[in-house]
Order: C-alpha cells, then sequence, then structure tokens
C-alpha cells in the first residue's frame, strides 16, 4: 500500500524530515537527487532519529551514536542489525511511501 508521506517542494537536500504516514513513524532523507525512507526509530533502544545527524550517507542516531547506512538501513558495526527501509515514490508533486 502506498501512503502520502511528504510535499517533494518541501523536502531540502541532505536535511532529516520526520513523517507520520498511516500513523508510522519514518525520516525521509532527500540525498542527491534521490529519496530515502527509514524507521524513525533507532533499532539500539528506540530513541528518535529526527534529530539525528548525517554525515554523507551515514545517520548518526543522537542518543547513542549508533550510525547507520541510508542506502541499506545497515547498522555499520554489525551489518544484521537493520533499520527498516521503504520504497518511495513521487506523483503528482507527492511523494509516496510503499507501507509492508
Amino acid at each position: 500500500m502506498w501512503a502520502f508521506a511528504a510535499k517533494e517542494s518541501e523536502l531540502k537536500d541532505n536535511q532529516i524530515n520526520a513523517v507520520y504516514p498511516k500513523g508510522i513513524a519514518l525520516i525521509l532523507i532527500k540525498k542527491e537527487g534521490k529519496l530515502f525512507a527509514l524507521s524513525a526509530v533507532c533499532s539500539h533502544m528506540g530513541c528518535s532519529l529526527a534529530g539525528a545527524l548525517l554525515d554523507d550517507y551515514i545517520i548518526q542516531c543522537p542518543c547513542h551514536d549508533w550510525r547507520f547506512d541510508i542506502r541499506t538501513g545497515e547498522f555499520l558495526d554489525a551489518t544484521e542489525i537493520k533499520l527498516a527501509t521503504y520504497k518511495t515514490r513521487i506523483q503528482d508533486g507527492n511523494v509516496l511511501v510503499e507501507l509492508q
């Protein structure tokens, strides 16, 4: 099921955007013309990633510094731990996220 997440015009490059399609906490990141949608909740202790730091394609949790690749959701120190990632598409200026 595809759900509305944001207006494309509201997203700026290299900015973390908290969104809640269908009540699910996600972050949207626009990076070099691509959109990435990930769970907004850190796999470690459930901290919000809305206030995370973004360095290149790496997001760093503000609570305990866990680092994840936004392209895959993988935790850099143990790649078997991942954030959920979501497919995105743009339709009529709207960013849609595919919810499982």
